[in-house]
Parts: structure tokens; sequence; C-alpha cells
């Protein structure tokens, strides 16, 4: 047998760069060990794929830098950003991985198919995979090139050498500290101190938490999940004509299709994001 087919160092090379040929813009390498240290028993690798070893996560799907300077908020929430190229991109990965080195593979389920309750966190995977550490903005991932990232991951029982997370965190950015240092906030917090808070401690993370559940009602009003509410709000109406307007009405049609098209109207706000200096720089090269 090659290296290769061994698992030896061109291996992982292999992998990567057909994650990048399928459209990722990084891709990084996490043991299962080290996710099973953190993720709860049931949202394991092991517990998705029988024997999983490694797992691949692919990253892309990134508001471009003109989508952060929308004339609304609307615009940017509906077509700045693609998750499905990353979950795309692991899915094509975990053929590879087949076809190519006879191991089995699978893509990892992502939450928008599992709902709020994902089978495994893609967020502590690619953490694993080095590609980004946890931020105070919403707890999302940062990289520290492209800022906001979206991920897909492939599980293998393939041995691959494992990158492993990250030695410095990307948040807090020096700037978030000055800022903190004179008023005691960061950016991200200032934005929106009804979902976030935390506390920045020598210079990293104290403590931060996102409040999900006050985010998710603001923030995703017009998104796939307002069919629920909507509905709901039509079932409890008792007066027939108030109920027709909400069936029949702009917001309750764009949710359905919605549903029809795969397509989130405005699922996010973005605001916490926007203010943070990690990824102005880099959406502020261009005029």
């Amino acid at each position: 047998m090659s290296g290769d087919e061994t698992g030896g160092p061109s291996a992982e090379a292999d992998v990567k760069r057909e994650a990048i040929r399928a459209g990722a813009v990084l891709a990084g390498i996490a043991a299962v060990e080290d996710i099973d240290r953190f993720a709860p028993p049931g949202h394991r690798p092991g517990d998705i794929l029988r024997g999983a070893r490694s797992v691949v996560v692919t990253a892309g799907g990134q508001p471009t830098r003109g989508s952060w300077h929308p004339g609304s908020a609307r615009p940017q929430a509906s077509v700045g950003y693609n998750r499905s190229i990353a979950g795309n991109s692991a899915y094509r990965v975990a053929h590879y991985v087949e076809d190519r080195f006879g191991y089995r593979a699978m893509p990892c389920p992502s939450g928008q198919v599992a709902g709020h309750y994902p089978y495994a966190s893609l967020k502590l995977m690619a953490e694993m995979a080095g590609l980004g550490t946890r931020s105070m903005a919403g707890g999302v991932i940062l990289n520290e090139t492209y800022g906001l990232l979206y991920f897909g991951a492939a599980l293998t029982t393939m041995p691959l050498q494992a990158d492993g997370p990250l030695a410095t965190p990307v948040c807090p950015d020096q700037a978030c500290i000055r800022q903190w240092e004179k008023k005691g906030t960061t950016p991200c917090l200032e934005a929106c101190p009804t979902c976030l808070s935390g506390q920045l401690e020598d210079g990293r993370i104290g403590w931060m938490e996102y409040r999900q559940d006050l985010c998710f009602p603001r923030a995703q009003t017009t998104a796939m999940d307002s069919f629920q509410k909507l509905l709901l709000a039509a079932m409890a109406e008792s007066d027939e004509e108030r109920r027709k307007m909400i069936v029949c009405g702009s917001h309750f049609t764009r949710a359905v299709r919605s549903l029809a098209y795969s397509a989130e109207l405005s699922a996010q706000c973005f605001e916490c994001l926007r203010r943070c200096p990690v990824g102005r720089r880099r959406r502020h090269e261009l005029k």
C-alpha cells in the first residue's frame, strides 16, 4: 500500500485539496478524541459514524465584502452568504475518501437539517481542526483571515493527522482589548447588549454568553422558521378576515416560498459581527 492509502503525510494534503476544489476556502482536520473531550455523549462523531477516527472540516460561504455595506439589512441576510458551500464540499470530501482511500466516510448532518438541536457541533469541530476560535460575537467561530465562516464536516474511519486547535485565540482582537480597558465593553457587546454578554480577563475571554433564546425571535422573524410562528398566529385568530390577512399577506407568502426554495429571507441581523474588527479589516480592503 502506498503512503496515501495508509493515511500517510500526503493523504491529508490530498483530502484538503479536494475540499478546496469543491468550493471551500479552507479545510482542516480534527481528531475524534479531541472532539470527544468536549462533546457530550450522543453528539460525538462516533455516535454518527461507527468507528469514526477523523473529521475533515470544510469552511466557506462567508459574506462577500460588499454585502456588509447593503442599503438595508434584508439583502445581506438574504444573499450575503451561502451555507451550502461548506456542506457540499464536505459531501464531496466524504465520497473522495471512500473512492480514493477505501475508508468509510459520511457528511455530518447540519443544523439546518436537525433544527436547533443538531447531531453534532460544527463549531466545535472547526475549533479542533484549527480553522478558528470561539468569539464573543454570538459564539461564532472567527477565522483570523476571513472573519465569519460557515462550516461543513466529513466524518471518516480513516486515520488522519489532525491539525489541532489554534494556540492563540482570534477573539478578542487588540482593538477589542483596548476598548474593554477604556469602556468595559467590546464592539460586539456594545452592538447587541440584549443577546450578548461577557467579560475579558488579561486580554482573553473570561466568560461569554450568547442568549439564543432572545436572539432567535428578534433576528429570525422572517426566516423559514417564521412559518410556524405565523401559522400558529393564524390558527389562534378568531376573526375570519384577520386570519385571511395573515395567511394571504406578503410576510406569510415569503415564508412559504422560503420553504419551497430553501431560501432564507432574513435570518440574522449580523450587527455584532458587522462591528467585529477581525472581519472589518478584510472588508475595507476594497473601494
